[in-house]
């Protein structure tokens, strides 16, 4: 066997070795439970209730007892059979923190049999574990608790009328007048109830139908009651909406008359301004009509002595020499001429395709012999 391989088994076996020696030695407290040690050799029940955590506790030495941290439960029902099917709060270690049982039966102080179903929450106090397993009641303690719960509240109970259970505050009230003493009698087996709760108050047949019958008379008194405010209350709103309404049609003609002044008194200021738009319309377009007329006179008076002057420049040109040449240019070419007989033999015969000579020609008046 190697070194590294010699080394691991040591280890191993030192940790196997610690574990097996932690079993031994120490005992872990689960967060549900309350730990209560005892040691078998000497010294009894410590005292002293151990919470979560992990604890000196040597195998052979030390006993360790576990009641529950839970609220425990006692429920009296008239449901008691289908509560089979609820959880039935046993712990791991067999005590029991859940108790079912028939609903609780009393004589009301007038003598009528009552039925009550109510549930009883409760908690082993502070300190009270080790005090439990001391007195050797561990495994009891639940049941004589319950013992307990139900002869305190029949004598506690019992002294309160029908009319008393049928209302609900006094019902509740007697409820918590009642737990103080009962957790001073609960005090004996060291555990302390949070609330007496009563679920449900039931009476005999007769009695319940009677019962009915004063709550139907009860409820109809109060409806009528009921009626009556609703009546006098219509009248009251009816009276308001008619004032209202009366208000509303006044308001309504004062605007309607304040509105139709406006209205006319816009509509004359309306008719002014068209009035005076139509006069200042009809003034300009004259003054404009009567100035356009100027202007077109004006302008033709303008173009006639452009006219004018045109002719008379155009004729004085004509009249010039170099007006004369022109006319010649313009006669010469337009002049259509069919048939020329001219002597060759002549010098002084211009040439017809010459038109500067053939200009000249016509200027000078004519070939001269």
């Amino acid at each position: 066997m190697t070194r590294f391989a010699r080394t691991l088994a040591t280890a191993v076996t030192l940790l196997v070795a610690t574990s097996i020696l932690c079993m031994l030695l120490f005992e872990r407290v689960q967060p549900m439970d309350i730990g209560v040690r005892q040691s078998l050799w000497g010294g009894g029940i410590t005292q002293e209730d151990f919470t979560t955590g992990t604890y000196w506790g040597i195998t052979g030495v030390h006993k360790w007892h576990y009641l529950p941290r839970r609220t425990h439960f006692l429920h009296f029902t008239a449901s008691v059979e289908s509560a089979r099917d609820q959880p039935r709060g046993v712990t791991e270690h067999g005590l029991q923190t859940t108790i079912w049982d028939q609903p609780m039966e009393l004589r009301t102080t007038d003598g009528n049999l009552t039925t009550l179903d109510l549930t009883v929450p409760y908690r082993i106090i502070e300190g009270g574990a080790w005090r439990i397993v001391s007195d050797g009641i561990m495994a009891d303690y639940a049941q004589n608790v319950k013992s307990k719960v139900e002869s305190v509240l029949r004598n506690k109970l019992s002294n309160l009328t029908s009319e008393d259970f049928q209302d609900t505050e006094k019902r509740v009230q007697r409820a918590s007048d009642v737990l103080p003493d009962l957790n001073a009698t609960l005090a004996e087996f060291h555990v302390s109830a949070d609330a007496i709760l009563i679920r449900r108050v039931a009476f005999g047949a007769q009695y319940e139908a009677k019962l009915q019958e004063k709550q139907y008379y009860t409820q109809k008194a109060l409806l009528d009651v009921a009626l009556t405010a609703q009546a006098d209350e219509e009248k009251v709103t009816n009276s308001i909406e008619k004032q209202i309404e009366a208000e509303i049609k006044s308001k309504t003609e004062e605007w309607n008359k304040v509105l139709q002044e406006e209205r006319s008194r816009y509509e004359v200021m309306i008719a002014e301004v068209e009035a005076a738009a139509m006069v200042y319309e009809t003034r300009v377009r004259a003054e404009g009509e009567a100035e356009a007329i100027s202007l077109g006179a004006q302008g033709q008076l303008a173009v006639d002595q452009a006219e004018a002057l045109r002719n008379q420049l155009r004729n004085d040109i004509l009249n010039s020499t170099g007006g004369s040449i022109f006319l010649a240019l313009e006669a010469a070419q337009n002049l259509n001429v069919r048939h020329v007989m001219l002597n060759s033999n002549d010098p002084r015969v211009p040439l017809v395709l010459d038109l500067d000579e053939m200009a000249t020609l016509l200027t000078s008046g004519g070939m001269q012999p």
